[in-house]
C-alpha cells in the first residue's frame, strides 16, 4: 500500500511542481557542466607550456561552489511549501492510523526521489553542455578544439553528493519537523505560513525608509559621478569603496521597505476610488493583499536576487573584458623589467643599472632575445627629488623626461611608427587611459626652461598616447620626451629595461628566472640594499629596486585564464540567481490559484465569465513576475552606474563592440528569454488549473 502511495504522490509532486523539477534539472546541469572544467579528467589545453590551469580550476571550483550553496535555500523554501501545501494531506494519513514518523518518511523519500531524478537528468545534459563550457574556454584562449561529450566520473560524483547532501539536510529537518508538529498543528500549517499584514504606521514608515533610501542612493550617484572632475578620472579605491558601499546598502534595504511602501498604497487604493469598483478589480486586490506580509517578503526578495542577477550578467564580463584588453597595454613586451628609485634617499645613490645579466640568464635557459632597450628617465628638474621623508603622500613623484631614442626604440618593438623630434622641442606621451585630444587642448605652457637654462619648445604634435608600457610613468600617469643631448646634461632618475624574446618563456621558467634576475641584481648592487632595505623593509608601501619583473607568458596565462573564469562566473551566477527567482514567483502563482480555486468557482457561479477571470490571473501573473523585474532592473542600473563611473575610463579604453555584445546584449536576451519561458509555463499552469476547476464544477465536483 505504501508503495502504491509513494507512486502516486511521486506523479501527482511531478504534476503539481513541474516548475521546480525543471529548475533542478537546468541547475544540475549548470553546475555539472561548469564544475566540469575542474575535473582532473578534462585536461583543456593539452599540457600547453604557456598556460596554468591551477589558478583557473581552482577559481571555478571553488566560486562555483560557493555559489551553489543558493540552491540549499531553493531545496529549504520549495521543501517547507510543499509541506505547508500538504500539511492536510499528512493529517488526514495520520488520522487514518499512519505514524507520523512514517508520514515523515514517505515526504522525505518522495523529495529525495524526486531532486535526485532530476539532479541526474542534469548530469545527461551536463555532459552536453561541457563539450560547450570547453568550446567556449578554447575559444577564449585562442586554441583551436572539437566538440566531446564531458563525461567525467569525478564530476558526476561531485554533483551527485553536492544535491544528494542538500535534499538530506533539508528533508531531514523538516521529517524532523512533521515528527514534532502535532496533529491540530499541522491542520493549521498551511494558514500559519501565510502572514499577516502589519499595522499602518509600519507601512508609512517603510514607506519613509523607501523614500529615503532612493533619495540616499541619488544623491551619493551623483556625487560619486562628479569625482572623475575631481581626481582627473582616476578616483581612489578607497573613495571608490565608499560610494558604492553606501549605494548598495541604500538599494538592499530600499527593496525590502517598497514592497511594504506599495502594498499600503495598495491598502488605500481598496478603501476608495473608482477603479477598484470596475470589474472585479476588487477582488484582484483582495488576493495581492490577502497574504501580505508573504507577499512582500517573495517580491523583496526576488527583486533582490533579479538584482544580483543582472549586476552579475553585466558587471562580470564587462570587467573581464577590461582585464583582457588592459593586457596589452600592460604588456607590450615579452620581458619587462622597472626600476625605481622611490626608496633612494640620496639622488647619487641611483644606479645606471647595466641589465646585460638578464640576456645571459635567459640564454642559459634556451630563450634568445630578438631585440631590447634600456630605457632611462630623467629629472626635469632636480630640485624636486624628493625621499620618503619629504613627500607629502608615497604617490608624489616628481615629473620625469626620457630621451627621444629609447622613446622611438620602444616604439619600434612595439610595432608603432618613429616619430620626429626637433631640436629643443618637446613633447608629452601619456597613459594610454587618458584622453589624447583633451589633454593636448589642457597643455598651456608652450616652452620649458630646465636649471641649465635651456629652453625647451612645445613641437608641432605635443601628445601621444600608443599603449607602451605602465612603466614610463609616475603616479601623474605622463612623461616628457626631450631630444637625446638635453637627456644627457639632466640627472638620472631610473633606467627599466625591456625586450622582446624569439620563443616564448615557459611558464614554468617564470619564477625561477624571476628569482635569477633578483638574485643577480642584488649581488651587483648591492649597496642600495645595504644602505635602504633595512630601513624602509616595514614600509607597507616598499617595493624592491626591481619590482616588478614581468614576462608576458605569466601574465597572458594569469590574465586571459581569470577573464575566462570571471566571465563564466558572470554567466553562471546570473543565470542560477535568476532562475532560482522565477521559480519561487512561478511557485507562489501556481500555488495561489490552487488557493483561490474555490473564490473562482463562487465567482464564476455568480456570473463572472470565464475570460474574466483569466484576465485577473493573467493581471495577477504580471504584477507578480514584472514588478519584481523592473524594479530590479532599476536598482541594477545604479549598481552597474557606480562600477560604471568607477571604470569607466577603462570600458571607453579597452571594451569594444564584441565585449559590449558579451557584457550587455547577451545577457539582456538571455534574461528576457527566461523570463518569457517562466511567465509562458506559468501563466499556463495555472490557466489549467482554472479550467480543470470549472469544469469540476460544471461536472458537479469540487477540487
Amino acid at each position: 500500500m505504501y508503495a502504491k502511495l509513494f507512486r502516486g504522490n511521486i506523479r501527482k509532486t511531478l504534476r503539481d511542481y513541474l516548475v521546480y523539477f525543471f529548475t533542478l534539472v537546468v541547475s544540475s546541469t549548470l553546475f555539472f557542466a561548469f564544475l566540469s572544467l575542474t575535473s582532473r579528467y578534462n585536461d583543456i589545453l593539452g599540457g600547453d607550456g604557456n598556460y596554468s590551469l591551477a589558478l583557473f580550476q581552482d577559481t571555478i571550483r571553488y566560486a562555483v561552489l560557493a555559489v551553489s550553496f543558493i540552491f540549499i535555500v531553493l531545496v529549504r523554501y520549495i521543501n517547507s511549501h510543499m509541506l505547508r501545501q500538504r500539511s492536510r494531506e499528512f493529517s488526514v494519513y495520520m488520522i487514518l492510523g499512519m505514524e507520523q514518523r512514517t508520514v515523515a518518511g514517505q515526504f522525505f523519500r518522495e523529495t529525495f526521489v524526486m531532486g535526485m531524478a532530476a539532479v541526474l537528468s542534469g548530469c545527461v545534459f551536463g555532459t552536453v553542455l561541457s563539450g560547450v563550457m570547453t568550446l567556449f574556454v578554447m575559444k577564449m584562449v585562442g586554441r583551436p578544439a572539437s566538440f566531446r561529450l564531458g563525461l567525467y566520473p569525478d564530476t558526476m560524483l561531485m554533483t551527485c553528493l553536492f544535491f544528494g547532501a542538500a535534499f538530506v539536510l533539508v528533508g531531514a529537518f523538516n521529517a524532523r519537523r512533521i515528527c514534532r508538529l502535532k496533529l491540530i498543528d499541522l491542520l493549521n500549517e498551511k494558514k500559519a505560513g501565510e502572514g499577516q499584514g502589519m499595522g499602518k504606521r509600519k507601512y508609512v514608515f517603510s514607506f519613509i525608509v523607501a523614500l529615503l533610501c532612493f533619495g540616499v542612493d541619488a544623491v551619493a550617484l551623483y556625487n560619486f559621478s562628479g569625482m572623475n572632475g575631481v581626481y582627473a578620472g582616476d578616483i581612489p579605491a578607497e573613495v571608490s569603496n565608499l560610494y558604492q558601499a553606501v549605494v548598495i546598502v541604500a538599494a538592499v534595504i530600499g527593496i525590502f521597505a517598497f514592497y511594504h511602501a506599495v502594498l499600503f498604497v495598495l491598502s488605500l487604493i481598496r478603501r476608495g476610488g473608482k477603479w477598484k469598483n470596475r470589474g472585479i478589480n476588487s477582488v484582484l486586490l483582495g488576493s495581492l493583499f490577502q497574504k501580505i506580509s508573504s507577499t512582500a517578503k517573495v517580491l523583496s526578495i526576488s527583486t533582490l536576487a533579479v538584482t544580483v542577477s543582472l549586476v552579475a550578467f553585466v558587471v562580470l564580463p564587462t570587467l573581464a573584458e577590461i582585464t583582457t584588453g588592459y593586457l596589452e597595454y600592460r604588456m607590450p613586451y615579452h620581458v619587462m623589467i622597472y626600476n625605481t628609485y622611490r626608496y633612494i634617499d640620496e639622488m647619487d645613490d641611483i644606479p645606471q643599472i647595466d641589465f646585460s645579466f638578464v640576456g645571459e640568464i635567459l640564454r642559459r635557459r634556451g630563450i634568445e632575445i630578438s631585440e631590447e632597450v634600456t630605457q632611462e628617465s630623467y629629472f626635469v628638474w632636480e630640485r624636486d627629488f624628493n625621499t620618503v621623508d619629504t613627500r607629502e603622500h608615497w604617490r608624489d613623484l616628481p615629473r620625469l623626461a626620457m630621451g627621444i631614442s629609447d622613446y622611438n626604440r620602444m616604439r619600434e618593438m612595439a610595432d608603432f611608427p618613429l616619430v620626429p623630434l626637433g631640436e629643443n622641442e618637446f613633447f608629452m606621451h601619456l597613459d594610454y587611459e587618458m584622453d589624447m585630444e583633451e589633454m593636448a587642448g589642457s597643455i598651456r605652457t608652450r616652452t620649458l626652461e630646465l636649471d641649465d637654462g635651456t629652453q625647451l619648445g612645445l613641437a608641432e604634435t605635443a601628445v601621444y598616447n600608443e599603449p607602451l608600457g605602465k612603466y614610463l610613468f609616475n603616479s601623474d600617469g605622463s612623461i616628457l620626451v626631450f631630444p637625446d643631448d638635453v637627456c644627457g646634461r639632466l640627472h638620472l632618475a631610473r633606467t627599466c629595461y625591456y625586450a622582446n624574446t624569439q620563443t616564448a618563456v615557459p611558464y614554468g621558467d617564470c619564477n625561477v628566472i624571476r628569482d635569477e634576475i633578483d638574485a643577480a641584481f642584488r649581488e651587483n648592487y648591492g649597496y642600495l640594499f645595504e644602505r635602504y632595505e633595512e630601513k624602509y623593509r616595514s614600509d607597507r608601501h616598499y617595493v624592491s629596486f626591481i619590482d616588478p619583473v614581468r614576462f608576458w607568458t605569466q601574465e597572458n596565462n594569469d590574465v586571459v585564464l581569470t577573464a575566462v573564469s570571471v566571465r563564466l562566473l558572470g554567466i553562471y551566477a546570473g543565470t542560477i540567481f535568476f532562475i532560482i527567482c522565477m521559480t519561487v514567483l512561478a511557485l507562489h502563482l501556481i500555488t495561489d490559484s490552487i488557493d483561490f480555486s474555490a473564490q473562482y468557482r463562487t465567482l464564476h457561479q455568480i456570473g463572472v465569465e470565464r475570460e474574466d477571470l483569466a484576465g485577473m490571473v493573467s493581471r495577477k501573473s504580471f504584477c507578480y513576475f514584472f514588478v519584481p523585474c523592473i524594479t530590479a532592473f532599476i536598482i541594477a542600473l545604479s549598481v552597474i552606474y557606480s562600477f560604471a563611473v568607477r571604470y569607466g575610463h577603462k570600458i571607453l579604453t579597452y571594451m569594444g563592440t564584441s565585449g559590449f555584445q558579451f557584457g550587455v546584449l547577451i545577457p539582456g536576451l538571455l534574461v528576457a528569454t527566461v523570463l518569457v519561458c517562466y511567465y509562458g509555463i506559468t501563466i499556463y499552469a495555472i490557466k489549467r488549473n482554472l479550467t480543470v476547476t470549472l469544469d469540476l464544477q460544471a461536472r458537479g465536483y469540487s477540487r
